[in-house]
């Protein structure tokens, strides 16, 4: 069992189980996106930036090389070992220096910041790759005893176009790289910041995107509700230029074809002279499934509805003026019909037949022609008064009796209809009335006599009766029966 509005929770449960769904999605179509436009670059220029900063560094070490060797030059020459070993012991209190010390022409090591290498004759690490060699100098890397990666910045001492010996720096490498890394900890802001805010920027039009998609979705929705509901003349006002554009353009054009249809269906409605198509297709004896020799009697209750005067009227008025008038009285005078259960048999010129008893609606037939009868003079003298006098100048009369009702007509043209007596005699009571007026037959009246108050009229002799008919003019309905 559903209480009331139970519905409605589910459908917002579900909008908000599918925007959360719609957002996730978004968000991961984001990240890679930024990961392919913005990550992806970004994590190259950090590669070559650690390139960059790591021969900036090697760059600077160079320079301090430079520097010891351009002290050494005079100690070198004077042979005052004790001024080496100063320079030496002081390049090892720069940051990141791990060894220092000055080779002579000969390879002998005549000062170092280890006092236990000092006299000892010079040899390359056996595992050193030369990473750097120039006129100016050569960078070896090897690995240490205690397995460090070292890189030997080497420097010769020159004067007057003589080597008087080499000196020798040694940086770690891990120095080096988290000098490098500090670095560029220092400088991530720079690239970061815009980084943020391009991310940022694809997250605002990511979300513009979904709620403009999301939009799009919600109409679509909402309008295949309405068409399920029967609102054909619903349509989606706003229309992207994007695939839920086409789709809105597609729902559009599908309800105006479906709403023509229908108008169709009520225009073959109209031709057919019934107020549903369906009511004659009803049951297994309908004249569809009968054939053209289907047929069958109904006792019937005949409304029949003329303008009184209608040849002066149409001989005095506009000829468009008389069209849209007559076209105003017959669709009030068919929709009454229909209201009350009867259908719309013939329209000739300003008559308009009508028929209750025959098809879905049998019962009380008498009385719905007589309701209907009612209502429909109410309804042409208020709207006499603000449309066409045309519709003030309409007497309606009500036969009883048996009809024939099924396939009239020939191969090429068939259609619904009956005839019978009855509908003779309710032509006839017309001319017994004036305009506004209700005539009844004998048999309406003694069917309905406990329902109306009347003013009996003269005999009516309808032509080829042998019989007069007695004729009653309907003055109102009885109290109990003027609320129905």
């Amino acid at each position: 069992m559903q209480f009331p509005g139970e519905d409605k929770v589910q459908n917002e449960q579900l909008n908000k189980h599918r925007r959360q769904s719609l957002i996730l999605r978004v968000s991961i179509a984001v990240l890679l996106l930024y990961s392919l436009s913005i990550g992806l670059p970004l994590s190259f220029m950090m590669a070559k930036q650690r390139e960059v900063l790591f021969a900036q560094t090697l760059k600077s070490t160079e320079a301090v090389v430079g520097y010891l060797a351009a002290s050494a030059k005079v100690p070198l020459l004077a042979d005052d070992t004790l001024r080496l070993n100063t320079v030496a012991r002081d390049a090892v209190g720069l940051d990141g220096v791990d060894y220092a010390f000055v080779v002579d022409r000969n390879g002998v090591i005549q000062a170092h910041s280890r006092q236990e290498m000092l006299g000892r004759q010079y040899s390359p690490p056996a595992n050193a790759a030369v990473v750097s060699e120039n006129k100016e100098g050569a960078v070896l890397q090897y690995q240490d005893n205690e397995g460090r990666q070292i890189y030997d910045l080497a420097r010769p001492v020159f004067y007057n176009d003589k080597t008087l010996g080499v000196v020798h720096l040694g940086i770690p490498l891990d120095f080096i790289r988290s000098s490098v890394s500090a670095q560029q900890t220092s400088l991530l802001p720079a690239l970061l910041v815009p980084a943020l805010l391009v991310l940022a920027g694809l997250f605002v039009l990511a979300y513009l995107y979904a709620q403009r998609f999301r939009t799009g979705v919600t109409a679509l929705v909402e309008a295949a509700a309405e068409y399920g509901q029967g609102n054909l003349r619903h349509r989606i006002a706003e229309i992207p230029d994007d695939e839920l554009g086409d789709a809105a353009s597609a729902l559009n054009t599908m309800a105006e074809q479906l709403l023509a249809r229908g108008n169709n269906h009520v225009q073959l409605e109209n031709y057919l002279k019934i107020s549903s198509v369906d009511r004659i297709l009803e049951g297994p004896a309908s004249p569809v499934t009968k054939g053209e020799a289907y047929a069958v009697r109904h006792q019937v209750a005949v409304l029949f509805a003329g303008v009184k005067g209608f040849g002066s009227y149409a001989g005095t008025a506009k000829p468009e003026d008389v069209v849209a008038a007559l076209n105003k009285y017959i669709e009030i005078v068919t929709r009454i019909i229909s209201k009350h259960g009867g259908y719309v048999d013939k329209v000739i010129g300003d008559a308009v037949v009508g028929i209750f008893g025959v098809s879905l609606y049998r019962e009380e037939h008498t009385a719905r022609a007589l309701r209907a009868a009612v209502e429909l003079q109410r309804t042409l003298a208020a709207g006499s008064e603000m449309e066409s006098q045309l519709l003030a100048n309409v007497c309606v009369g009500i036969s009883a009796g048996i009809v024939l009702s099924g396939n009239i007509g020939s191969n090429s043209k068939v259609e619904y209809s009956s005839i019978g007596e009855s509908i003779k005699e309710a032509y006839w009571l017309i001319g017994q009335g004036e305009p506004g007026e209700i005539i009844l037959a004998e048999g309406i009246y003694v069917q309905v006599k406990d329902q109306v108050l009347v003013e009996q009229l003269e005999t009516l002799q309808v032509a080829g009766s042998s019989e007069a008919i007695r004729t009653y003019r309907f003055l109102n309905l009885k109290e109990k029966n003027a609320d129905q």
